[in-house]
């Protein structure tokens, strides 16, 4: 391996004797593991090993300030993560905790939401069934003390932890709610809090059932089985399996929940990796006959949010033609993340495969696996267990896949898909996003700010009898007061650029320039006015002002149809609650994919034809497989 590992090893032993003998004993017990493992380039892998720990030593003996050296081997750590998928990563206890909660779906505690609103802890809905539900918790409420203790300036993680706890222990919480003459102290014995991976199904327009699939916890089959057989007591025509926003979970989860609604010994998914010491070439199949009969139409609804285990499961009911798929194109993380404990503090949650759908396509997108990448949609697949093939049969063995996948590929009936961007459905119709205006409102969130007062008032006033809201002229009225009185102002698109010329013109003084940065400026950029010319600029921007003003407040006042809309949905919530059927209804009314879903299953012919193969203009630069 070369006199230069030898002589840092060398150097390791002038450490104190029972230091050094255990690092020799760790650093040759890797090696030879890993010596068997790797490559041709052993020598250099050690020898940039010893670089790294020459580097740490060095600083930490030499450096002009005492450092907190876990801190620099983290920093390192995290370095070298940065060169992988935003994917992997490394955790300490609480983070491993906090993604077991995640994918166990429990935990101790109230069983409420909380966020920091107008600068105070909030409550931003109860889970139905919870203790903080019992015990009367309402959406809206501001958590003033925990325990006693003031929770002015508390931060959500701070707040979390005091929250959580055993259960059967108990919290006491001094709630402050509008509308009550003073705050009010609750003590509440938290318990199991489990997340629901199905929180609503049922029966929808024209007998369709209709299930909300969440997330891929360990009781996911469960759940998701459960709400299938109860639909079908009541014999739904079809059924919708609403995977939006779904951002993934457990690899076993998603292939038991596929296997609901395929032949029993139907391939799901395969994965494929690199790893000599994690076996990672597996193909998983069903193995249970299907809950929904294989006669029940299908129809799965996904979205860019749908990543990891809800691709995987709307991949193979695609490739195997058992249903259509509806919504947008899918997130595209094809990537198996496996936790791997290195000591009792610390976990790497490393990407060791990629998944492939029965067909043969690798959903993961380029950008998901860039290196140096950073963003990531949710934790995917997290797998003790963990995603190819041809149309029937086996995946090459070709893991590394950084290229986009412009290959054909053939689902069972021949219908042509292609790999390499999430799942494409067949069907593509785009949920309408909120214009800019209203989606200042929400950034700002003041349609959850505004009902947490008005319901006060409206309950006072006796206008929300047995749940009934109706927004009229008067609570809108009260809306736009409620915007005054925050001094919110819609700055549009041309505000914002009018005003940046105008701070680059000196027609206004730039207040938040960097004097350094303004010294710095090449010469002849800034402008050189006259007195006259000035003045006529001041006057044509006072001008040009107000016309941008009355834009802005005519932005506002055109889209009062959404106000009214989200006034309305801001008010459901403060009274009944997120995870309420009757928010879940009033939302499915109007929700044009669930409209399409619907129209699909109650049309047998525009169904059959959807499943059947059609000519499709192959991509340029694609091969057939």
């Amino acid at each position: 391996m070369g006199n230069n590992f030898y002589n840092s090893l060398f150097h390791f032993c002038k450490k104190p004797p029972v230091i050094a003998m255990a690092v020799l004993v760790i650093i040759f017990a890797g090696l030879l593991v890993d010596v068997s493992n790797a490559g041709g380039d052993n020598e250099n892998f050690y020898i940039d090993i010893i670089r790294f720990d020459n580097v740490a030593k060095t600083i930490h003996q030499g450096y002009v300030e005492d450092m907190n050296f876990s801190d620099i081997i983290d920093s390192g750590i995290n370095g070298m993560l940065r060169m992988l998928d935003p994917h992997t990563s490394y955790m300490n206890e609480k983070d491993f905790g906090e993604l077991k909660i995640h994918l166990q779906g429990k935990f101790g505690g109230l069983g409420i939401q909380i966020a920091i609103r107008d600068k105070v802890l909030s409550v931003m809905t109860p889970i139905t069934g919870t203790p903080a539900s019992r015990a009367g918790i309402q959406s809206g409420d501001q958590i003033i003390k925990i325990d006693g203790k003031p929770t002015a300036g508390i931060t959500i993680d701070r707040a979390v932890s005091k929250l959580r706890g055993e259960p059967g222990t108990k919290v006491t919480l001094t709630i402050r709610r509008k509308g009550e003459p003073k705050d009010m102290e609750y003590s509440i014995t938290r318990d199991i809090i489990e997340i629901k991976a199905v929180p609503f199904y049922g029966v929808i327009d024209s007998s369709i059932g209709y299930v909300a699939f969440s997330q891929f916890s360990e009781k996911a089959e469960a759940e998701v089985g459960k709400a299938i057989k109860e639909l079908l007591k009541k014999n739904i025509r079809g059924l919708v399996l609403d995977m939006r926003w779904n951002p993934g979970g457990l690899l076993p989860q998603a292939v038991d929940v596929a296997g609901m609604f395929l032949p029993r010994g139907s391939l799901v998914v395969s994965t494929r990796g690199r790893s000599l010491t994690i076996n990672q070439d597996r193909d998983f199949a069903s193995v249970t006959d299907p809950v929904l009969p294989m006669t029940v139409p299908l129809v799965v609804l996904v979205n860019y949010a749908s990543a990891s285990a809800s691709e995987i499961v709307a991949g193979a009911i695609q490739d195997w033609d058992r249903g259509v798929i509806v919504g947008d194109t899918t997130f595209g993380k094809g990537s198996v993340q496996t936790p791997i404990q290195l000591e009792k503090k610390y976990t790497l949650k490393l990407t060791t495969a990629y998944y492939y759908t029965p067909s043969g396509r690798c959903i993961n997108r380029p950008e998901n696996s860039v290196h140096g990448a950073a963003a990531d949609s949710g934790e995917g697949e997290v797998s003790a267990d963990t995603a190819g093939s041809d149309s029937a049969g086996k995946v090459k063995n070709t893991s590394v896949k950084t290229k986009t996948d412009t290959s054909r590929y053939l689902t069972k009936s021949g219908r042509t898909v292609f790999g390499g961007g999430g799942i494409i459905p067949d069907t593509v119709v785009h949920q309408e996003i909120p214009n800019v205006a209203i989606r200042t409102l929400f950034g700002k969130d003041l349609f959850f700010r505004f009902a947490n007062i008005e319901y006060a008032r409206l309950k006072k006033n006796n206008r929300i009898g047995g749940g009934k809201i109706a927004v009229d002229d008067e609570i809108v009225k009260d809306f736009y007061r409620y915007l005054d009185s925050i001094k919110f102002t819609y700055e549009s698109f041309s505000q914002i650029q009018f005003e940046e010329f105008k701070r680059r013109s000196e027609l206004v003084k730039d207040t938040a320039a960097d004097s350094a940065a303004q010294r710095r400026m090449v010469p002849g950029i800034k402008p050189k006015w006259t007195d006259r010319e000035m003045e006529d600029l001041r006057k044509a921007a006072r001008l040009i002002d107000t016309l941008l003003a009355h834009e802005s407040r005519r932005a506002l006042a055109d889209n009062e149809k959404d106000i009214r809309k989200y006034i309305y949905e801001a008010l459901l919530i403060r009274h009944y609650g997120q995870d309420d059927e009757t928010y879940y209804r009033w939302r499915l009314a109007d929700d044009p994919q669930v409209k399409t879903a619907i129209r699909f299953l109650t049309d047998k012919n525009v169904y059959a034809v959807l499943l059947k193969p059609r000519a499709v203009k192959e991509p340029t630069g694609s091969g057939k497989k």
